[in-house]
């Protein structure tokens, strides 16, 4: 059987400052920072980290775990929030696969 592929993106925002020579990148909501020598880099930086945090909380079946932790709750279909002022669109990319869908549910 093949498999199935659900795509979606998770809209997260990101802030950033300079410090000395440095420029920190956050995403407040996960709680995850990075750095860059310039403002491009540390966004990159950001990114790449909060790509790899969901990917691994997926691979240990924890996000949901996770993001309850954080403090997210189910709610229900809204309109788009506004990112707070001065921050950046964090789009984050979601892919999932299902190799057995019909077995995993009908088992």
């Amino acid at each position: 059987m093949p498999a199935i592929i659900v795509q979606g993106e998770l809209k997260l925002w990101g802030t950033i400052k300079r410090d000395g020579e440095w420029f920190i990148a956050q995403c407040p909501v996960l709680h995850i920072a990075s750095q860059g020598h310039t403002e491009p880099e540390a966004k990159r930086n950001l990114i790449e980290a909060t790509e790899l945090f969901i990917q691994s909380c997926l691979e240990r079946g924890t996000l949901f775990k996770a993001l309850e932790e954080l403090g997210f709750r189910a709610a229900p279909a809204m309109k788009q929030p506004t990112r707070p002022r001065g921050s950046f669109a964090l789009p984050i990319p979601l892919l999932l696969t299902a190799e057995r869908p019909y077995a995993a549910c009908h088992a």
